[in-house]
This record gives C-alpha cells, sequence and structure tokens, in this order.
C-alpha cells in the first residue's frame, strides 16, 4: 500500500472517528449493537446456505444418516491435505454431494454451533487431539531457534515468554495485550507480514510495530539468520526445499519487480515451515492408523493441525494414549525418515460426544 493510499485511509478513519464522536452515547451504543446483530447474521446466512442445506441435501443423498468428505492430498501446495464434500460419483454437480467440507466448519460462538450436529455414534466418543503451536515448533527446529527451543523445553507459554524478552519484563508480568501482540508477531514471522500489518491488526502506530518486531527479532537471533538462509537459497535455486525434501518452485523469486520477488520469498519461508508441520501430523496419523486396528476406534477426520476420531467410550483412555503417543513421541517419523526434532511436540486433547462440545482430557504417553 502507497504512503499516499495509506494516508487518505487514514483520513477516512479519522473522519469516521470524528463522526462518532459528535454522537450521544446511547446513539452510539445503538450503533454497536446494531453492527454486531448484523454481522451475526451474516454469519449465520452463511452457516445456513452452505453447511445446514449442504448438509440436508448430502443427507438425503446418502440416506443413512451419515456424510462423507473426499480428502485430496495434492489439493494444496504446501501438501497438507485439502478436502471438499464428496460427490456419489467423481465429477458429478453440487446436487451429488454426499458431504460438506470439514476443515471450514465455522468455530465462532454463535447462537447455533454447528459442530454441534457432526456427532459420534451411540455408545461412542468424539475425540480431537490437537497439536499445540506445531508451526512455531518447526521454524524453532528449523531456524535452531535457542531461545524458542528452551521455551518449548521448558514448558511455559511460549507467546508470554516471546513477550518478555520483546518488552524487557518477566513473562509472569506481561499484559494480555503484550502476550497478544507477541504472539501476532511470531504468526507474521511465519507468513510473512509486516510492521504495517501488526499496526492494523493491534491498532498501534507503525512506527511502534517496526520497534517490537525488532525487538522480537533480537529476541529469537536465529529466526532472522534462518530467514536470510532461505532467501539465499530460493534465489540461487528458484526453489524451496523442505526437510522431508518436498520442492516448490518460485520463479517470481526473479522478478525485476521488487513486491513480487518478497512474494515469492514469503510463499517459500512459509512453505518451509507449514509444509512440514503437516507432514509431521501426516505421518502421526498413519502410525495412530496402523496402531488402532485391533481396535474399534477410528480416525474419522483431520483438520489443520488435528486429527478428529471416534471410538467406543471404554477405549477412549486407550484411543487418546495411542494417539498422543504417536504424535508426541512420533516414532512411525523416526523410523521412516530418521527425524528427530529439536523440540518436544505437545498436544491438547478434547473428548465429547460431538465435534462442537468435546472438554479437555488428560492424555497419558509412553
Amino acid at each position: 500500500m502507497s504512503r499516499n493510499h495509506r494516508a487518505e485511509k487514514e483520513k477516512e478513519l479519522s473522519i469516521a472517528q470524528s463522526v462518532l464522536e459528535s454522537l450521544p452515547d446511547e446513539r452510539i451504543a445503538e450503533l454497536f449493537k446494531f453492527f454486531d446483530k448484523h454481522s451475526e447474521f451474516k454469519k449465520l446466512t452463511k452457516l445456513y446456505l452452505t453447511y445446514i442445506k449442504g448438509a440436508e441435501q448430502a443427507l438425503e443423498n446418502t440416506g443413512n444418516g451419515r456424510m462423507y468428505v473426499r480428502y485430496s492430498i495434492d489439493g494444496t501446495v504446501t501438501g497438507r491435505l485439502s478436502n471438499s464434500g464428496a460427490n456419489i460419483t467423481p465429477g458429478r454437480s453440487k446436487e451429488g454431494k454426499i458431504g460438506v467440507s470439514f476443515h471450514t466448519l465455522p468455530r465462532e460462538n454463535l447462537s447455533v454451533n454447528i459442530r454441534d450436529y457432526v456427532v459420534a455414534p451411540p455408545g461412542y466418543n468424539f475425540i480431537t487431539v490437537d497439536m499445540k503451536a506445531m508451526e512455531l515448533r518447526v521454524l524453532a527446529h528449523v531456524a535452531n531457534e535457542k531461545n524458542m527451543i528452551k521455551a518449548f523445553e521448558s514448558g511455559v507459554d511460549l507467546h508470554s515468554y516471546s513477550a518478555g524478552l520483546t518488552f524487557g519484563k518477566d513473562p509472569k508480568d506481561v499484559t494480555k495485550e503484550e502476550r497478544q501482540i507477541a504472539k501476532a508477531v511470531s504468526f507474521l514471522t511465519v507468513y510473512g507480514g509486516t510492521a504495517y500489518t501488526l499496526a492494523a491488526k493491534q491498532n498501534i502506530p507503525e512506527s511502534q510495530a517496526e520497534t517490537i518486531i525488532q525487538n522480537w527479532m533480537a529476541a529469537f537471533p536465529g529466526v532472522g539468520s534462518y530467514m536470510q538462509t532461505v532467501d539465499s537459497y530460493i534465489k540461487q535455486f528458484g526453489y524451496a526445499k523442505t526437510l522431508f525434501g518436498r520442492f516448490r518452485h518460485l520463479p517470481n523469486i526473479r522478478s525485476p519487480l521488487r513486491n513480487i520477488r518478497s512474494e515469492a520469498f514469503r510463499q517459500g519461508l512459509n512453505f518451509t515451515i507449514q509444509s512440514p508441520a503437516s507432514d509431521i501430523l501426516l505421518c502421526g496419523m498413519l502410525g495412530v492408523i496402523e496402531k488402532l486396528k485391533p481396535l474399534k476406534g477410528k480416525v474419522v477426520a483431520t483438520v489443520h493441525d488435528s486429527i478428529e476420531l471416534v471410538c467406543p467410550k471404554e477405549e477412549t483412555d486407550e484411543v487418546v494414549s495411542i494417539v498422543a503417543n504417536e504424535l508426541v513421541n512420533y516414532p512411525y517419523l523416526r523410523n521412516n525418515f530418521g527425524i528427530n526434532l529439536r523440540v518436544p511436540l505437545a498436544v491438547d486433547v478434547e473428548v465429547g460426544t460431538s465435534f462442537g462440545n468435546g472438554v479437555a482430557y488428560t492424555a497419558i504417553t509412553s
């Protein structure tokens, strides 16, 4: 965004602010209520048209009370699985759908939680096992970032820890806002954001955002060194490569336009982090599927960095233990790829009777 365009946007915002400031408090309160209701109305409309109507059509097509999802292993450049509602016959129109996209089921706290309607069979539990801070753990590994590795090894909250380093505080004295800013900077690094992005998201001056990012990078110097290494590698070979050997060709790295080159670098950096995170989960899932063969429990879906399963209630402890062990200790990955990570892995487990009502559950790993 150019400085002139940015100035115009700021001017628009200041005009809007002046209008608001001229209104009585009760009128402003009414406006905020209206916008909240309008926002929820739009979300509920999308929920109904995309998922509820889609689910009705799918259930009508299957006739057995179940929906089905088709996963694609080559649907994304990173290798992360993508999914869509499967068709009765490949290539059929929407009328032939027998499922909806599991990845995009909303998590918003609306008056209706669509995930509550994805239920386990009677007598079964629905289990979600989510890998904690997976992409940041991969970043710590590939960058060999000592401070980040130390944080993961000690089990402290990474974002409070990084906020402490960034703002020069003891982590226990970090405010909620400072933790949120440090968390935003961590993910900006992974996804190639800028000070302008941070300033806009956190509603702070851009100069302050630049200082915060500089402090964060100084706290984790290995990350900056890794970014330079990735940049040099892409410029030399024209592609990025992950620790699993996946390639992503990035011809735009040689573009004469700086913004095009910057975008190619951002894509390459993200690829070297997000792709291994996905592969670690997929390898863990293969190990889980193999270990669950003697049991009735089974994997039913994967969403981003998590695995979803159903199992008879009496198998819950055993199934959770198997899944947690395969994801945290990653024997399949060690045995088949010879990869040993510099950081420990960790999971959060929720158990309930549906995709939406799970509660925290303690996993026991060997």
